[in-house]
C-alpha cells in the first residue's frame, strides 16, 4: 500500500462516524429541549410574578374605587381604580402590537348594595403579559385575569330619636309622605316623582341588640302607625311632677283643659303645656319637663281625586281618601353554612287609613285598631290601657314582640361586639298624606301606658321606668324627620369611634324651610364645645371652606349641597402645644356627633349622613 494513501475506513470506523453524527443530532435536540424547558421555567416564573403583581394591583384599585361611589358614582370609581392600576404598572387602556395584532389591557367593573347596607365594588382586569422564550414556539402572550371585590359602608347609622332610650316623644318625630304627593313638603324619596328615588322607596332602620341585653323579649313599638287624625281639639292636660315641684301655682296637680291653636283636622296639633318656660328660665333641663301635649301628628295633604295626583296641595276639608298606607316590616339575617346570609321576614303590619282600604285589606282582626296617638306592638302584648288589639297583617310570619330565644334562629352575630340586629323597613304604599310615626325597641313594660301623653308623664315622673336596656333604633343613612319646635334643640346624630380620627363625615339636610333658622352647630358630646365645635351658616365661607350654600330655612326642595364636611379631631401630629388650635390639638376618644339646630315648628325635612370609613376586601 502506498504510504501516502489513506487507509480505507473499516466497517467499524463507519459505524463510529454514524454514531458521532447521531450524537450531534441528539445533543442538538436535547439542547433545544433544555432551552424549551428553561424557557418554560423562566416564562412561568415571570408569569407567576406578574400574576401576583396583578392581584395586588387589582386589590388596591378596588379598595380605592369603592370609596368613590359615595360622591361620584361608578364613573368616578372606575377612574380612581384606573389611576391605581396605572400607578402599579398595569397599563389599563394601553394597546401593544404583536405580530400585527393589537392587544389591550382591559378592566370591567360593577357595583351594588347588599342587604346589610354595604356598597360593593367589583373589578376584573385582564392583562396581556408577553413571553420571552415561548415566543419561539408561537406563544407570544399570556392573558392574566384577576378580580377583587371591595366593600364600604358609606351611609351612617343615624339615631332615630332624641329620646331613643326612654321612648318619650317631645321635640320631633319621624314622618313619611304618601307616594302621590310632590317632594315640596319635605320627603325627598317617598313621592313617586322624586328625582332621587323614582318609584317606590323604603326607609330602612337597624335595631341594635347589645350583647348584654338583659331580656329574652325585644318588643318593637310603633307610635301612631296610622295616618288618621282625630277631630278632638280640647284635652285635659296633666303636668309633670317636675313642673309641679318647681312651680305649683302654674302647674297644679289637677289636669287643666287646653285647646289646640288650630282646630283644622287636616293639620297637626301640639298643645304647648308651658313647661318649656321652666327650661328657658334655667330651672330645669328641656328633657326634664313635658313641653307639648300631643293631639294630632299627621297632615292631611293631597290634590285632585284621592289618593292624589302626584301634585302639591291640600283637600278643602279633611279627607281620609288621601291618607297614606304605610307598611312596616321586621326582618333579620341568618348566616348560612357557606358563609352567605339570608334575610328572613319576621312580621308585617300596615297602618290604617280610616277608610275602606282598612277593610279591603282583610286584616286578621276586624275593626278599628285605634292606633292614633298610641304606642303599639302589632300582634304583641296588649298594654293595660290600649284601646284595641292591633293585629299583624294576614300572612305575617310573626308579630312585633320577639322572643329572641325562639323567633330568630341563626341570627347573624357581630363577632367583634356580640351585637345582633333586627331590621325595620318603612314604605309608603299609596296616598298623599304625611304620616308621622316613631319607633322604640326594648323589653316589655306592661304597666306603661300606650297613650303617648300618659306615657310621657309616666316616664318623666319615674326616670328609667321605660328603659330600652341598650336596644337602639338607627336609621340607615337617611332619616325622615318632622320638627315640632322653633327653638334650638340638641340632636344626637351618629356615634363616632376613636378610629375615625382624621376622617371626614358628610352631613346634608333636605328641604329645611318653614321656620328653620341658621346657624347649625356640630359638636361631640364627649368634648367641651369651647374646645371643639363647628358652626355652619354663620358666615361665608363655612368652616370647611365652602361658600354659597343655602342656609337653613331657605333650602326648599333642595339638599344642602355640597354636604357639610366635618373632619373628626384627634390627629395631633401638627399640634403646637404652645399655640394650640381646635383642629390640631383636640384629643378624641369617641363620642356622639351632635347638631344644635332650629328645625322650625312642623317643618318636615331629611337628614343624610355619609362617612369615610376604611374600605375592606370581600374577596
Amino acid at each position: 500500500m502506498n504510504k501516502n494513501q489513506s487507509p480505507q475506513p473499516t466497517d467499524s470506523d463507519k459505524q463510529n462516524q454514524n454514531e458521532r453524527g447521531q450524537s450531534i443530532v441528539l445533543i442538538t435536540f436535547m439542547l433545544i429541549g433544555l432551552l424549551a424547558f428553561a424557557g418554560i421555567a423562566v416564562d412561568t416564573g415571570f408569569t407567576f410574578a406578574r400574576s401576583s403583581q396583578l392581584q395586588a394591583a387589582v386589590d388596591a384599585a378596588a379598595l380605592a374605587g369603592v370609596t368613590e361611589l359615595t360622591g361620584g358614582g361608578v364613573a368616578q370609581a372606575d377612574m380612581r381604580a384606573s389611576q391605581f392600576l396605572n400607578a402599579n404598572n398595569i397599563p389599563v387602556g394601553t394597546t401593544i402590537i404583536k405580530n400585527g395584532v393589537p392587544i389591550t389591557t382591559t378592566m370591567a367593573s360593577n357595583s351594588r348594595k347588599t342587604e346589610l347596607g354595604e356598597t360593593l365594588y367589583s373589578l376584573t382586569v385582564t392583562w396581556p403579559v408577553e413571553h420571552y422564550f415561548l415566543q419561539l414556539v408561537g406563544w407570544d402572550v399570556n392573558n392574566l385575569t384577576k378580580s377583587a371585590t371591595a366593600a364600604y359602608f358609606p351611609l351612617a347609622d343615624i339615631y332615630a330619636s332624641r329620646r331613643v332610650e326612654s321612648g318619650v316623644l317631645s321635640t320631633s318625630n319621624q314622618s313619611v309622605f304618601g307616594p302621590r304627593i310632590c317632594i315640596n313638603y319635605g320627603d325627598p324619596f317617598s313621592p313617586w316623582t322624586s328625582p332621587w328615588a323614582p318609584n317606590q322607596y323604603t326607609y330602612r332602620y337597624r335595631i341594635l341588640i347589645p350583647e348584654d341585653y338583659p331580656s329574652d323579649i325585644l318588643r318593637v313599638e310603633l307610635f301612631d302607625p296610622d295616618s288618621i287624625n282625630q277631630d278632638e281639639d280640647t284635652h285635659a292636660v296633666t303636668y309633670s311632677a317636675n313642673a309641679h315641684a318647681l312651680d305649683p301655682a302654674n302647674f297644679p296637680l289637677a289636669p287643666e283643659t287646653k285647646t289646640c291653636s288650630s282646630t283644622d283636622q287636616r293639620n297637626p296639633c301640639l298643645i304647648a303645656t308651658g313647661e318649656k318656660n321652666l327650661a328657658d328660665s334655667g330651672l330645669a333641663e328641656l328633657d326634664q319637663v313635658n313641653p307639648f301635649w300631643f293631639v294630632r301628628i299627621d297632615e292631611n295633604r293631597g290634590a285632585g281625586s284621592p289618593p292624589g295626583n302626584d301634585g302639591c296641595g291640600s283637600p278643602g276639608s279633611y279627607n281620609t281618601g288621601f291618607n297614606t298606607d304605610t307598611l312596616y316590616e321586621l326582618s333579620y339575617y341568618t348566616q348560612n353554612g357557606d358563609g352567605t346570609v339570608t334575610e328572613v321576614t319576621l312580621a308585617q303590619y300596615t297602618g290604617q287609613t280610616g277608610d275602606s282600604r282598612d277593610t279591603d285589606r282583610g286584616a286578621a282582626y276586624p275593626g278599628d285598631h285605634l292606633t292614633d296617638m298610641h304606642w303599639v306592638s302589632p300582634g304583641g302584648t296588649v298594654l293595660y290601657d290600649q284601646p284595641a288589639p292591633v293585629p299583624v297583617d294576614d300572612g305575617s310570619p310573626g308579630d312585633f314582640e320577639l322572643d329572641l330565644t325562639q323567633d330568630v334562629p341563626g341570627i347573624l352575630v357581630d363577632p367583634n361586639t356580640g351585637n345582633r340586629y333586627i331590621y325595620l323597613n318603612v314604605t309608603a304604599l299609596n296616598g298623599a298624606t304625611e304620616n308621622g310615626f316613631e319607633v322604640w325597641a326594648g323589653p316589655l313594660y306592661p304597666n306603661i301606658s300606650s297613650d303617648v301623653n300618659t306615657r310621657n308623664i309616666q316616664v318623666l315622673n319615674a326616670p328609667g321606668s321605660h328603659a330600652s336596656q341598650g336596644a337602639t333604633v338607627y336609621a340607615m343613612g337617611n332619616l325622615p324627620m318632622n320638627s315640632n319646635v322653633d327653638f334650638p334643640v340638641d340632636i344626637p346624630l351618629i356615634y363616632v369611634g376613636p378610629e375615625m380620627a382624621g376622617q371626614s363625615i358628610f352631613v346634608s339636610l333636605y328641604d329645611t324651610d318653614a321656620g328653620a333658622q341658621p346657624p347649625i352647630i356640630f359638636y361631640f358630646d364627649s368634648l367641651a364645645e369651647e374646645d371643639w365645635s363647628l358652626t355652619f351658616g354663620a358666615g361665608d365661607p363655612d368652616p370647611d371652606g365652602v361658600s354659597g350654600r343655602c342656609l337653613p330655612g331657605s333650602c326648599q326642595t333642595q339638599w344642602v349641597d355640597p354636604s357639610y364636611e366635618i373632619v373628626v379631631p384627634g390627629i395631633l401630629d401638627n399640634c403646637d402645644w404652645d399655640n394650640p388650635t381646635q383642629d390640631d390639638c383636640t384629643p378624641f376618644y369617641g363620642g356622639r356627633l351632635m347638631a344644635r339646630y332650629i328645625g322650625g315648628s312642623q317643618d318636615t325635612y331629611g337628614w343624610q349622613i355619609n362617612v369615610t370609613g376604611l374600605p375592606y376586601l370581600v374577596k
